[in-house]
């Protein structure tokens, strides 16, 4: 298995809005990689698993996204690098949980188009083992997520009577939002483009998308979190709402970005895009460390079960050849150890 990855660490939302690839262009991506492949786009990375050489990945991408810093991994990089995100560890945020759902979608999503092929047994061993580090470590304690940061700059923007409007309710993050302002006693209304009983049923009042400007003059802070290509709050209609010059808080949630970044610059407004939590999310990770050190061991627990298993399935052939005794052997240390299984069974293929 290959990979291709660019993420938070390495690009900023300008570079990552490039290759926030549309579910059409994700498919496109994947049907062009005939051997497997599997395309995980989320706000803070984009990411192509795939088989074959490194150049079929980057010919598959350049297509859609030119020049862009992705780092390769190859082979048991690739795999311990998935198995690693999936516990959560190469998160902006620490043991965040939404990592695992969105691995999970990016899997399903390809196994439907018929391109999983090949990466079925390394997606389901890493969703697997993004599971057990949160059983068997505190990485997800003291949850917190964007959606949580968002809320909690709401409130310190204004602690009390907060008037809200939020763009993108029906959304995971979004429903997450909505959850962490009604809990902190925020006044929200939500739009979507879909029917707002969600919303209603939440506890917010609903609206339709088309009324944002108009519900832009009577908020405090507006938090927009879409799927959208295109801007949700152009800059002079924004302009047109904010006139009155008052404090607003705008916080964009979405890559490719739903707000102007010229709206930041407006009298009153202040902009808060994804790559401005970092801060608060080095001081959650840092929180973290004891619990992060765990799951990494769980991972090297779980990637050399992986492995193991892989080699037994590869060298089949071999472990046929041996006897009764010796596959009892073998099968006892692949149970008991299965770092040392894979190791004596590197050295027996580098010595055929």
């Amino acid at each position: 298995m290959k990979c291709l990855s660019l993420d938070h660490k390495k690009a900023d939302v300008a570079i990552r809005r490039r290759v926030a690839f549309s579910s059409v262009q994700r498919a496109e991506i994947m049907k062009s990689l005939p051997q497997g492949a599997i395309a995980l786009v989320t706000c803070n990375r984009t990411e192509l698993y795939y088989r074959g050489n490194r150049e079929d990945g980057e010919v598959a991408l350049q297509a859609f996204a030119r020049d862009c810093p992705f780092v390769f991994y190859d082979e048991e990089e690739a795999e311990k690098h998935l198995f690693r995100l999936a516990a959560g560890l190469c998160s902006m945020l620490v043991g965040e949980d939404e990592i695992l759902g969105q691995i999970r979608d990016a899997y399903g999503e390809a196994r439907s188009l018929g391109s999983s092929r090949g990466l079925d047994a390394a997606f389901q061993s890493a969703l697997s083992c993004g599971k057990r580090v949160r059983e068997q470590t505190k990485i997800s304690s003291f949850a917190c997520s964007l959606a949580t940061l968002a809320a909690n700059e709401v409130f310190r923007f204004k602690p009390e009577g907060a008037r809200v409007l939020l763009v993108g309710a029906t959304g995971k993050i979004g429903s997450s939002v909505l959850k962490n302002l009604l809990a902190g006693g925020a006044c929200v209304t939500a739009t979507s483009r879909r029917h707002g009983r969600r919303a209603e049923a939440a506890g917010a009042a609903a609206a339709p998308y088309e009324m944002r400007y108009d519900l832009l003059k009577e908020a405090d802070a507006v938090i927009s979190c879409t799927a959208s290509l295109h801007t949700v709050f152009a800059l002079e209609k924004t302009a047109e709402a904010c006139k009155d010059g008052k404090n607003r808080l705008f916080i964009d949630l979405s890559v490719p970005p739903d707000i102007d970044e010229g709206v930041g610059s407006l009298a009153g407004c202040r902009l808060l895009g994804i790559d401005g939590f970092r801060a608060a999310a080095e001081e959650n990770n840092a929180k973290k460390r004891a619990a992060a050190a765990e799951a990494e061991s769980v991972v090297s627990v779980c990637l050399a079960e992986y492995f193991a298993g892989e080699y037994a399935r590869r060298r089949a052939p071999f472990l046929k050849e041996l006897s009764e005794e010796e596959k009892k052997k073998l099968y006892a240390l692949r149970k008991r150890d299965p770092a040392a299984f894979c190791e004596y069974m590197r050295r027996a293929e580098e010595e055929e």
